[in-house]
């Protein structure tokens, strides 16, 4: 171990072991009362959850489902601050042991509430730079295969794309204010209670989950550096309560049906088909009527349970939670199931100087995939088809690629299981009045096994079995303490924040493939008896990595009377994965905001309750690229080199080193105006301007003097530019109804500036992308925005039936390979992305309905492409109904600008209705839900909720029928109980 590494570790253990010691510590304490009281809105309801803290600490309680709390050992004298989301906060002098009631007036824009901003928490009228926030009231309710589903559609600029149908072993697709990078990360950096989050967010309960952040700009998200260019995502859970012991439980049951979005031909009409157009291939009818999705599907039934017990006495609060999850898929043996087990424990000293939270999380996943090609084999197999033969056996096709679908579900066992362990600590200790000394340390382990295994009957093996294991081991520590300090005066609110952060990770892997073995008994439990091993075919493979993050950060924030805000920061960080020349970076942000409502020339104008101009500048950097690409490396070549008697490996240069590689810059600028009208709307508007700098991609270069033929460095720039706006209305509030309506809209514009530097030697025209029917379809060129679809134009066929295309630049040939011979045809980023929620309260009924709206996208309809060629049918293929509409396609796939469509939708996702009731002292809330219900769109291919583009510039290659897992709609039945 380095000396560094060491030195930094054991500080780390001296710095728990000294905060555990002071915990230990009974300290002496001022004089204290128990005091009682009962919080109602201005209509006299009670408010439940509302909480009571001491005012400049962290100690408090919540309020019952009857609005009462009791709040023992609160300092005499002691002023209590009263908050609850859509309420105004309300402050008391505890000079007695009863309060009576406190009641609460309404705050429908929320300014008071509290929203994390890194580092930190400020409340919604301070904020400066564009962070848009979202409690648990608000979240949807359904079968999501994260959290960060319960949020989709719900903030202007968050794309959360479920891309892969309902597969229950996959997440979603999540982006901010478009792309940034083309070879690095593309996903926003995920925190959960202030610790970077590295595992599946599947395995928390999103009934434990307080509220969610989004810092959407760089004024915002520049306090973590180069990890923060596609946006942050601030998890908080819900903190333990003192008081009584409290029980929360939540139940919901669902099932599925497959969402239809394209007609295959069944037995019938495949009949049909062959006796009006092809008479002469009578053979291709096998006798039977098989609907071969029925054969290998199911209806799944999808169970979700979370018990939480919480409470606590003193200077101790606990909070703990049992989640579990079983989600089936579509097709049989496809789930996934999680097992989270997590406690959560708060502990105070010295009078509520020193507040320490404990977090520990483990979790399970076991998830159970089925072979990846099993839907194209099944809806392209003839219905005709048997599904057994005479003997009993798999009807085999003998058609060159085909495999039969339920041999490929009963003859494959794909397993994987996931571990993952979260523990951390967080401590403050108030100093002196002011000044907090904060440390946090988290220590994340995850572990992940993969069997999978083909029997000696999966079809087209060509060996007795096919066994492959994989194991992965990572960990990750990070170890953060900081300085913070607060002052108050004449209306001068200041707050300064400075810390270190050192984090690192490793990862290890290793696998093995074998083949041929005596019986299929053991499966992948006996991998070494294929006699693969023994004849040298075997592989084996193992790996290990690791780099490290280290980082000095300050904030200061500035607020004159809640009139004049500013907030300015500084992150200097450094990373491994860059080279020698560029290991740190410094990344500044400056944002500032001007309440006008609180102008004396304002404080007459009743019906504006907010009034705030925004503006901001940050830099942030993305790191996210594989280990070692500035090293020069070696990789193993094959055995050519015989001495001594045996065959010698040989190793061949695996890149070259690039000492100057760094990390992608991204400078945003972003103007916001946030308005509060009549205590019951709000408008919050941004315009944002990103330019993206030093992006990476891969140049060719001369060999010699270059060892490689390509290199990995920091060359291309882009923009993104965009608006958004949400609109947050009470429609209708009285005392019994309420109707809460909810609208944004976001559109982002991107182009690509600069590919090449060829000062450098670094020189790219263009880079041809998306692989389809051996061309391409995008391309990445300057002045052009990234997704564009460039496409041969289609006129016909000729006399022998092939198509014949357009002469685009009319040179008299025409090359449909050449960008010359295309036009541009559509884009696959949406020109425009609407969301519109509404809820409906009466008494103790509940409704609401979310909808959403991708609009001027365009994708490729790989299902007309791939399965409307009757030459297709005619090799014994299913191909789609209307396939009858275009008789002349009767030669191989071909891509052109008819297999390019507009796939513009709007998707109701979520509907919920429910009663919530009380008995006694328990609380029941039952609903019933749907998710993913209706889907309005003109593209008749699958789902068009999917992403066309992943950047393969492998053009020679047939790019596949780009399938995906089938889209569902779920139906909800579920229950919740408090106690």
């Amino acid at each position: 171990m380095k000396p560094g590494t060491f030195f930094l570790k054991k500080m780390a253990l001296v710095g728990v072991v000294l905060i555990l010691q002071l915990v230990s510590v009974n300290a002496a304490g001022q004089q204290t009362i128990n005091v009682r009281g009962t919080v109602l809105d201005e209509t006299d309801t009670p408010l439940p959850g509302a909480a009571i803290m001491v005012t400049g600490t962290t100690e408090g309680v919540a309020t019952d489902l009857d609005g009462n709390f009791i709040f023992p050992s609160v300092p005499l004298g002691a002023t209590l601050t009263v908050s609850s989301i859509g309420m105004r906060d309300v402050q008391i002098i505890a000079n007695s042991e009863d309060l009576g009631i406190i009641v609460m007036p309404f705050d429908a824009i929320g300014l008071n509430e509290s929203v994390a901003i890194g580092y930190g928490t400020t409340t919604k009228k301070e904020v400066t730079g564009s962070v848009a926030s979202i409690t648990s009231k608000d979240f949807l309710r359904g079968n999501m295969a994260s959290p960060l589903g319960a949020i989709q559609g719900k903030i202007p600029g968050l794309t959360i794309l479920n891309s892969n149908g309902s597969d229950p072993t996959t997440e979603y697709s999540i982006s901010i204010r478009g792309l940034n990078s083309f070879s690095g990360g593309k996903e926003p950096l995920i925190i959960v209670d202030g610790v970077v989050w590295e595992g599946s967010l599947s395995m928390i309960s999103q009934d434990e989950i307080a509220s969610i952040d989004i810092l959407k700009d760089g004024s915002a998200a520049a306090i973590y550096g180069t990890r923060a260019t596609n946006g942050v995502i601030l998890i908080t859970t819900k903190r333990p309560e003192a008081g009584d012991v409290k029980f929360d439980f939540s139940a919901y049951v669902s099932i599925e049906q497959v969402n239809k979005n394209t007609d295959w031909m069944d037995a019938s009409d495949y009949r049909n088909a062959i006796s009006k157009y092809y008479p002469d291939y009578s053979y291709l009818d096998k006798g039977a009527d098989t609907d071969w999705m029925k054969v290998v599907s199911r209806t799944p039934v999808n169970q979700n349970y979370s018990l939480t017990l919480s409470g606590g006495k003193g200077n101790i609060a606990y909070r703990t939670n049992l989640y579990y999850k079983n989600d089936q898929g579509i097709f049989k043996k496809s789930s996934s199931s999680v097992l989270s087990p997590s406690i959560y424990i708060t502990q105070k000293a010295f009078d509520n100087r020193l507040n320490i939270d404990y977090k520990l999380l483990y979790s399970r996943t076991n998830n159970q995939t089925v072979p990846g090609d099993l839907l194209y084999q099944t809806l392209t197999r003839n219905p005709t088809e048997p599904v057994y033969d005479e003997n009993g056996e798999y009807y085999e096709n003998r058609i060159q690629g085909s495999k039969h679908p339920l041999a490929m579900l009963n003859e494959s066992d794909y397993k994987s299981v996931n571990q993952y362990v979260n523990a951390s600590v967080n401590a403050d200790l108030m100093i002196v009045k002011g000044l907090y000394l904060k440390f946090s340390a988290a220590y994340n382990v995850w572990a992940n096994k993969t069997d999978n295994y083909d029997s000696s009957k999966y079809p087209s093996l060509g060996s007795k079995g096919k066994a492959y294991i994989a194991h992965t081991d990572s960990y990750n520590y990070v170890i953060e303490p900081s300085l913070f300090y607060k002052l108050n005066k004449n209306g001068h609110n200041f707050t300064v924040a400075a810390g270190y952060s050192f984090s690192e990770w490793v990862n290890t892997s290793s696998s093995m493939t074998n083949r041929n073995f005596d019986t299929d008994i053991f499966g992948t439990n006996n991998i070494g008896a294929g006699s693969d091993l023994i004849d040298g075919m075997a592989s084996m493979t193992s790996e290990k990595s690791s780099n490290r993050l280290i980082a000095f950060y300050a904030r200061a924030t500035y607020n004159y009377k809640d009139k004049y805000l500013a907030s300015v920061s500084v992150r200097e960080e450094g990373s491994s994965r860059f080279g020698a020349n560029n290991k740190w970076g410094t990344f500044p942000a400056l944002s500032i905001g001007w309440r006008m409502n609180e102008e004396p020339w304002m404080k007459n104008i009743k019906w504006i309750d907010n009034l705030k101009l925004r503006a901001g500048v940050g830099v942030t950097g993305n790191q996210d690229i594989p280990n070692y690409q500035s090293l020069a490396r070696l990789a193993l070549g094959n055995r050519l080199f015989y001495y001594d008697g045996s065959w010698m490996n040989v190793y061949v240069p695996a890149n070259n080193p690039n000492p100057d590689l760094k990390w992608e810059i991204k400078t945003e600028y972003n103007l916001g105006v946030d308005i509060g009208l009549f205590n019951r709307l709000s408008v919050t508007v941004d315009l944002y301007h990103r330019q993206i700098s030093d992006l990476l991609w891969w140049y060719n270069v001369p060999v010699p003097p270059n060892v490689y033929d390509n290199i990995y460095a920091n060359v291309g720039s882009m923009s993104n530019r965009g608006y958004e706006i949400s609109i947050n209305a009470d429609v209708v509030k009285t005392r019994n109804f309420l109707w809460n309506s909810v609208f944004g809209v976001s559109q982002n514009r991107n182009r690509i500036d600069k590919l090449s530097d060829a000062s450098r030697g670094y020189e790219l025209d263009f880079v041809k992308l998306t692989p389809v029917a051996t061309t391409w379809a995008q391309l990445l060129r300057e002045g052009d925005a990234v997704g564009n679809f460039w496409a041969p134009v289609y006129k016909g066929v000729d006399e022998s039936g092939m198509p014949v295309y357009e002469d685009v630049n009319g040179d008299g040939t025409v090359d449909t390979n050449s960008i010359e011979d295309r036009k541009l045809v559509g884009n696959e980023y949406p020109k425009a992305e609407l969301s519109w929620s509404n809820n409906f309260s009466y008494r103790n009924f509940y409704f609401s309905i979310s909808m959403r709206a991708l609009l001027g996208q365009s994708l490729i309809n790989w299902d007309r492409l791939s399965f409307t060629s009757w030459s297709r049918f005619q090799g014994g293929n299913n191909i789609l109904k209307s396939a009858e509409q275009d008789l002349s396609y009767n030669y191989d796939p071909k891509f052109d600008d008819r297999f390019v469509d507009d796939a513009s939708f709007l998707k109701i996702d979520n509907i919920v209705i429910g009663y919530a009731f009380k008995v006694k002292k328990v609380s029941f809330d039952v609903y019933l839900s749907g998710n993913n219900l209706f889907t309005f769109t003109k593209f008749d291919g699958s789902d068009p909720e999917r992403i066309a583009a992943d950047f393969n510039t492998d053009t020679e290659k047939f790019g596949g029928t780009n399938l995906t897992y089938p889209y569902s709609r779920s139906f909800i039945l579920g229950l919740k109980l408090n106690f």
